[in-house]
């Protein structure tokens, strides 16, 4: 009997280590978030007159709007918005500077407006390589840049990094805005993050309530 009982607690603590993470399990503080920057690997820039050195784009831009989630964490960091302790946030953006370098800004300017679909998203998450496997990580899947609308779109995807499995993906936009390129694009961030803190995370977890 005992070694039965002893059986049934093992099997729970195991069934306990291998639980996927899920949204309700982020709002309700119980795993942290990984904040893993941005993805550029399905972005068009929109209005040429807006992205003339697409050079300096690919190799120095798209590398300083993802180390600006690390190194200005007072503007750009999630944890405010998701009301989490130190111990329950994270910005790893590494993995996703190493994906950007395989974009190629140059044939990806356009003067047409660009949309990508949920399966898209997806397809782009599974063929992701992470190194954070603990968690819930968030990427923001880059739609467009468009200097047209002066405005960024991009899909704020949730991840289970256990098993890699989209948990949520919304497309949302950001205003650009601030002195300089960097500047102005950087701004565009700041502006989905605010949407976050605003307005989506109240619905996102009234929709996920565990």
């Amino acid at each position: 009997m005992k070694t039965l009982i002893l059986f049934a607690v093992l099997l729970c603590n195991a069934g306990a280590v291998l639980a996927d993470n899920t949204m309700a399990d982020l709002f309700a503080r119980k795993t942290k978030l990984v904040f893993l920057g941005l993805d550029f690997t399905q972005a068009k820039y929109v209005g040429a007159v807006g992205f003339t050195d697409p050079t300096a784009i690919q190799n120095q831009h798209i590398v300083s709007w993802n180390n600006l989630i690390e190194m200005e964490p007072k503007k750009f960091s999630l944890q405010k918005a998701f009301s989490l302790a130190d111990d329950q946030y994270v910005s790893r953006v590494e993995d996703m500077v190493k994906l950007n370098k395989s974009v190629n800004v140059a044939e990806n300017i356009t003067e047409t407006e660009h949309a990508i679909t949920e399966e898209q998203v997806r397809k782009s998450v599974s063929e992701y390589a992470l190194s954070e496997k603990d968690g819930v990580g968030v990427v923001y899947v880059v739609e467009s840049l468009s200097k047209t609308a002066e405005r960024m779109s991009a899909w704020v995807t949730f991840i289970d990094l256990k098993t890699q499995k989209v948990l949520h993906t919304e497309r949302v936009e950001g205003k650009a805005g601030g002195f300089g390129f960097r500047n102005y694009w950087a701004g565009a961030v700041y502006k989905v993050n605010q949407e976050i803190d605003s307005r989506l995370y109240m619905k996102w977890r009234k929709a996920f309530k565990g």
